[in-house]
């Protein structure tokens, strides 16, 4: 059941004309977060919204909703996905909505009192354009006419009937939660995706970006709407948007991710690396427990479970970590290494306190925008005297690789203060962390940074890719780079550093 594309759904719901939200159990007093809808919308296209989640509230209490008509007809003509309902009654009202430009329809009581409707609809326009709007309450009971009734029937049962009639997908709102900001009933939403098979997108009690990271990799689970959480502030949609597509470009690159892996510098960075975690891991050290975190298909740390300890292993992508089992059963270590599907900004709530003996975060925090909260997080997991391995690349390294790599000495100069790249395995932007910075940070959270390594001091500037292939110049930079890879000031232009700090 799982998907690699995770989706990001604004909610504008429209009572009067206006953009409103309820107060949780309060239907009766709308709060208006915006007089202007299309002002609204355009809002959220302008910050990135693919989709937008449009909600008639008029129609769903079964009021006159003409406030409301031209307003969706506008929106339908923006660049943009619209997901509407609300008052969906009839094929009639699904036809008015796709010739209007809707790109999905969401039918919820109309299904529930009569569900050929459903059928009828799908048979029309398709599973992707037709969705299931179950909305329910604590004890799971499906609300219909705007939560106003009670429709008899148990969300489960609903759904799995539903499947049965062609619908692939269904918005699951917890009407409990919403409004509130508290978390969405996240298990309610996972266990109804798993009775039913249905893709489930979850609505209602979103409120930070955490809330939203939960939803990451859990089975069934498509996509969240936001509502109140955007307008009050509490979650911003750039960087939602940002952290979902990374997501997704994990997911979708990992052929590209390892055939870059085997490109003979970056087999030898693996090499290098090793051989300086080896440094700080006594070889008669008894099994360790080691988290490695964001650590992919697990290249850095089968190393070490090969050497007998315990391998945690996080990803927010789960092809990554499918090709990392695979990898831990060639290397015969599938017993040591243990894969989880989580942002690894959520690791704090998987793990206890003082877990880890060892932490790896090995060419991650690049591609986080939440550096230090990354690691402040990687510092609770890590036990009194333990030590994190912490890999990005450098931004010293920037205007050499363009002087040499690219012979662009104009690059070279443009580069002296920036510090956003594009990352061409990914097809995403990185960010690129000075060393002394980095440490700093490190210092202020009770770590005291041991060494700095660098990584590929001389291999990415030197030669070209050709000469890099002969074995014997291999060997060659290989002796130089494990003589330069912690002696100072060579250390500070490396392609990219690696610190070690261990926790007081």
């Amino acid at each position: 059941m799982y998907s690699n594309h995770f989706y990001i759904f604004p909610a504008i719901h429209l009572r009067n004309g206006k953009v409103v939200r309820f107060a949780p159990g309060d239907t009766s007093n709308p709060i208006v977060f915006h007089t202007d809808p299309m002002a609204c919308a355009q809002r959220w296209i302008a910050e990135g919204a693919r989709w937008l989640q449009v909600v008639n509230l008029d129609a769903a209490f079964d009021e006159d909703a003409s406030h409301n008509w031209d307003l969706i007809s506008q929106m339908a003509g923006l660049d943009v996905n619209i997901q509407f309902g609300g008052g969906i009654r009839s094929l009639d009202d699904v036809d008015w909505a796709m010739k209007s430009g809707i790109k999905r329809v969401i039918l919820g009581t109309a299904a529930v009192e009569n569900p050929q409707i459903m059928a009828q609809a799908i048979a029309r326009y398709g599973s992707e354009a037709i969705v299931l709007g179950i909305d329910a309450d604590a004890s799971g009971e499906v609300k219909t006419h705007g939560w106003q009734s009670a429709g008899s029937v148990q969300a489960t049962a609903f759904a799995i009937q539903m499947r049965q009639l062609g619908v692939t997908t269904a918005i699951h709102t917890s009407i409990h939660r919403d409004g509130s900001m508290t978390g969405a009933d996240l298990e309610a939403s996972i266990d109804l995706a798993r009775a039913s098979s249905l893709r489930i997108i979850v609505g209602g009690g979103i409120g930070s970006m955490e809330d939203v990271r939960e939803c990451f990799n859990k089975d069934g689970i498509d996509g969240v709407i936001i509502g109140k959480a955007l307008y009050a502030g509490q979650v911003d949609l750039k960087k939602a948007l940002r952290v979902s597509e990374r997501k997704d470009s994990f997911e979708t690159a990992v052929e590209n991710w390892k055939a870059d892996q085997d490109k003979p510098w970056n087999r030898f960075g693996y090499e290098l690396v090793e051989h300086n975690l080896k440094k700080h891991i006594p070889v008669d050290s008894p099994p360790l427990r080691i988290l490695d975190a964001g650590g992919g298909n697990g290249l850095h740390s089968l190393p070490l479970a090969r050497m007998n300890h315990q391998i945690e292993l996080a990803d927010v992508s789960q092809q990554m970590l499918n090709d990392a089992r695979a990898n831990a059963a060639l290397a015969g270590v599938t017993n040591r290494l243990h894969t989880h599907a989580i942002d690894i900004l959520t690791i704090a709530g998987k793990f206890p306190e003082n877990e880890f003996d060892i932490v790896l975060c090995h060419n991650v925090m690049q591609f986080v925008d939440e550096a230090e909260a990354l690691l402040e997080t990687l510092c609770k997991v890590l036990k009194p005297g333990g030590f994190l391995s912490l890999i990005s690349t450098n931004q010293y390294s920037l205007p050499y690789q363009a002087a040499f790599l690219e012979q662009d000495l104009d690059k070279a100069f443009e580069l002296l203060d920036t510090s956003d790249q594009f990352d061409p395995v990914f097809g995403i932007e990185e960010h690129e962390f000075r060393p002394d910075e980095v440490t700093q940070w490190l210092t202020t959270l009770g770590l005291d940074v041991e060494k700095h390594y660098g990584i590929r001091c001389l291999y990415n500037y030197w030669g070209t890719n050709e000469l890099k292939q002969d074995s014997a110049v291999q060997e060659q930079l290989k002796r130089l780079e494990i003589e330069l890879t912690d002696r100072y000031p060579y250390n500070l232009n490396a392609r990219q550093f690696q610190l070690i700090a261990r926790k007081n």
